[in-house]
């Protein structure tokens, strides 16, 4: 599991980076053991997910897209975690291969322990809007401007992370976001339709 504040740490350099802080990623271990250790991360996202996912389900649920009688609850829950799961390693495998062609390699541990580590404070957003629109705070509309709002920042802020991990050109790094962003959509949709 994780190693005593590691967690805590990862959460205030992340924090401190998306502030605009370049100095946080020295409190990463951008080693190889942890970028291995950076995949534990999604520990830490499974129950901001599980917010995140009732919340889907009801709007899937309260606006008619599905009817609640043909609605398998099973097959919905096992689709959005294999989602999950397969976003969480298929782009840091696809990015493993491109780097070298990309003149990337150099970066890449350090992208992918970013990237890990951030996705956690990436999801607050979206756990609020969750919690506020399962807690019938917040409609469906609110729900969506909240979303589109917090996908809009954490494309920004991976690019962000994209320029410090490779210091690369400004349109390889917004290559590699849309890619990364490109990917956890068709993953979703493909997972889904299987």
């Amino acid at each position: 599991m994780f190693r005593p504040g590691e967690l805590k740490t990862a959460l205030a350099a992340s924090w401190a980076l998306f502030r605009g802080d370049t100095s946080a990623v020295s409190a990463f271990d951008v080693s190889m053991s942890g970028f291995w250790r950076s995949f534990l991360a999604i520990v830490a996202l499974l129950p901001l997910y599980f917010i995140n996912v009732h919340s889907e389900k009801k709007l899937l649920l309260s606006d008619g897209q599905i009817p609640a009688e043909s609605f398998s609850e099973d097959f919905f829950w096992l689709t959005q975690f294999l989602s999950l799961g397969i976003d969480w390693i298929l782009f840091p495998l696809i990015l493993g291969f491109l780097a070298r062609p990309l003149g990337l390699s150099g970066g890449y541990v350090r992208f992918i322990v970013l990237r890990n580590w951030t996705s956690i404070l990436c999801s607050l957003p979206f756990v609020l809007a969750a919690l506020l629109h399962l807690a019938g705070f917040l409609n469906q509309g609110g729900v969506l401007m909240i979303s589109l709002l917090t996908v809009g920042a954490v494309l920004h802020f991976r690019y962000r992370l994209a320029r410090i991990a490779f210091g690369a050109p400004a349109s390889v790094c917004i290559g590699l976001v849309a890619l990364d962003f490109l990917l956890s959509l068709l993953i979703g949709v493909l997972v889904i339709r299987a």
